[in-house]
Parts: structure tokens; sequence; C-alpha cells
């Protein structure tokens, strides 16, 4: 191991010269190449993506893989999130996309590169036990060089489980497609694993004993599955009450709204309608009235007094 990380702090000066396979390391002129924030290319209502990385940004020079100068070898990368401690995720987590950092490309008709998601308990990554709850194939091609990828992916991750997930590139033996996974130097350090036999990495080794201080492009989108605990009546606002003109309701963004209404004392319907969060109290006379939504995550009932 002391032996890989050595020659990797010295790769871009004597890399030309090795015939052997090695990790593509630090190099070239260090332009930034600015991509849209995480998440963009899956602008999906309730979603949230999940991502340890300080910049999105793709550096020249920064990418990383085990390979040669013509060809890559096997490379398995992986990231670990912890969803209750870093993000606050405390019930099930469903994962819809998985998106990937993507350096230089060169192939004639593309590759397959494979991304896993999988639930893990028991103990810090690479410990512990991980179940496979998604996968997803996407064919690599020139055009993706330099982009930061975004693949719809399937997964329930169990309420208390962290994710693990991994991006699976296999050597196809020809010297004729090559990439590098997209990285940068912003931080923070020592949250990636690489397992590369040809390159001395037999089991998921951190970037930090390799000597490498990049940190790989890898996030996810999806949505937080409320649990039974979560009363629709404790995670919604209802304000100002008592209401003026303007009466907001705020629903959480991954809770559907199927009905939401006003009625007077004696239960008839005010006729008012929510929009855009917002009911216009403006024209009703001063009295109690009753707020009734109806959502995908229980009904909401609540008592109101337009003053």
């Amino acid at each position: 191991m002391k032996k890989i990380t050595l020659f990797l702090t010295a790769v871009a000066a004597s890399f030309a010269l090795q015939a052997q396979t090695s990790m593509v390391g630090p190099g070239g002129d260090g332009t930034v190449i600015n991509n849209g924030p995480a998440g963009t290319a899956t602008n999906k209502g309730g979603s949230v993506t999940i991502t340890y990385n300080n910049s999105q940004a793709i550096e020249t020079g920064e990418e990383i893989a085990c390979a040669s100068p013509t060809s890559f070898r096997n490379n398995n990368l992986f990231i670990e999130f912890d969803l209750a401690g870093d993000f606050g995720i405390t019930d099930a987590f469903e994962v819809s996309d998985a998106e990937i950092g993507i350096g230089p490309v060169i192939s004639p008709a593309g590759f397959p590169l494979t991304l896993n998601v999988y639930s893990s308990n028991g103990g810090a990554f690479p410990g512990g036990t991980q179940t496979l709850q998604g996968t997803a194939t996407v064919t690599i091609t020139t055009a993706d060089a330099e982009t930061i990828i975004s693949v719809p992916l399937s997964a329930t991750i169990p309420a208390g489980d962290n994710i693990v997930y991994e991006a699976v590139l296999v050597d196809d033996g020809t010297d004729t497609n090559f990439t590098r996974f997209a990285a940068n130097q912003q931080g923070p350090s020592g949250i990636n694993f690489i397992q590369a036999a040809d390159c001395g990495a037999a089991t998921p080794t951190n970037f930090s004993t390799l000597g490498l201080t990049q940190v790989l492009i890898m996030n996810l989108v999806g949505e937080e599955v409320l649990g039974v605990e979560d009363n629709i009546n404790n995670i919604a606002s209802v304000y100002p009450n008592p209401a003026g003109d303007i009466l907001n309701v705020k629903i959480p963004s991954n809770i559907t709204v199927n009905e939401a209404k006003l009625y007077d004392i004696l239960g008839k319907d005010t006729g008012l309608r929510l929009v855009n969060g917002t009911f216009d109290t403006s024209s009703l006379a001063k009295g109690i009235y009753m707020l009734n939504v109806k959502t995908s995550a229980g009904t909401l009932v609540d008592k109101i007094v337009k003053k």
C-alpha cells in the first residue's frame, strides 16, 4: 500500500513512462468546469439531494480511476451517507435518481457504468452489512464527458439505515474505451473508497489511505417517506391564527394535497380555495371557521379565527 501511495503522488510526472496500470490522479492545468447544482436534472416536488460535496465543480486533472493511458481497469467506487446523523432523515428514504460526475471519455460506441444503492447498518463502511436495494446501468459516451449525469434508480432505504452508493466500471479488455471519474479538491476529503485490484486496492480502501485528497462527485436524489408516527397535524403549519386577510397553509412538498376547504361554524363551505399554499380570507366575516385539508398523509383539521 505504501508503494502505491508514493507512486500516486508522482503520477502526473511519471505516468507516461509507466507501462503498468496505475491510479490516475492529480495533474492538468486546474481548469474548473462549472456544472449546475446537483439535482437540477431531476426537479421533482419534495425531492432532496443527498451529497457531501462542498462543490459540484469538475476540476480538470483531478479525475480519478484505476486506468492505463488508453483503457480502464475494474473500478468500484463507494460513498456512505449517514441519513439520520448528517441529513436529519429518520424515516425510510426513497431514492429516485443517482448522480455521478464523469471526467474525460474516449469511446467509439460507449460502455456500461453500473450504479448500485445499498442499505447499510451495523457499523461504518466498509464494515457493517450492506443490502442491495436498487441498481441501474447507463451507457457512457463521449457526450457525457466532463458532466454530472443523472440516472433514474429506484431504491428504498429502511428507517435508521445508512446508504452506501457504489459505481462499478468493469474492464472490457479493450484499448479503445477510457474514462476517469470527475472530482475536485473542494472537500471534504476522505469520504470516498475505491476497490481496484489492479491498482493494489483489493478491498474498499479510503482515498486518504492512498494519498488521494480529491472528492468524487456522487449524489443521490430522493424523498423521505413519512412514518406512521408523522401525523399531518404535527408537520403542517397554519398561520396566522387569528387570521386577517390571508391564511397560510404550509404542507411538506413531498405530501400531496387532494382537497382544501374552509367551512363556517354551521358547516357550510365558504367557497374559498387554497392557491399556492394560501387562502384569501379578506371576504370572510369575523368569526370561527373550520379548516379541512385532505392529503396523502392524512386529513388536517384546524379551528381558524377570523379577526
